[in-house]
């Protein structure tokens, strides 16, 4: 039959030996590069998180109030439009979102 490696007394796996331990190596590579990997998105969601919390917070400054309370002034208010306003509460908006996509990273 094909070629067989033996692991101690009972165990018996078909195939060939070197395969089997490139196969074995290979999997461990991949664990590192995952680890490695994972390490990298956190490192940049941590990054991004800290961007857009700034963000947000000199949004909240401009207006003296957080997000919602924003939004709901501008839901409001909508009959009077305001060019700046509408913009700042179209990039606040994505502030938020892009903070909690990242977030949910860490």
């Amino acid at each position: 039959m094909g070629d067989t490696v033996k692991f101690g007394q009972h165990v018996e796996l078909p195939g060939n030996p070197s395969e089997l331990i490139n196969n074995t190596i290979k999997v461990g590579i991949y664990k590192e590069e995952q680890i490695i990997l994972q390490g990298f998105v956190h490192s940049k969601a941590e990054q991004k998180i800290d961007y857009y919390e700034k963000k947000i917070a000199e949004m909240k400054q401009k207006y003296d109030m957080d997000f919602s309370t924003f939004k709901n002034k501008i839901s409001l208010g909508a009959a009077e439009v305001n060019l700046e306003e509408w913009n700042d509460f179209v990039l606040w908006g994505s502030y938020v979102k892009a903070y909690r996509y990242w977030a949910q990273f860490c």
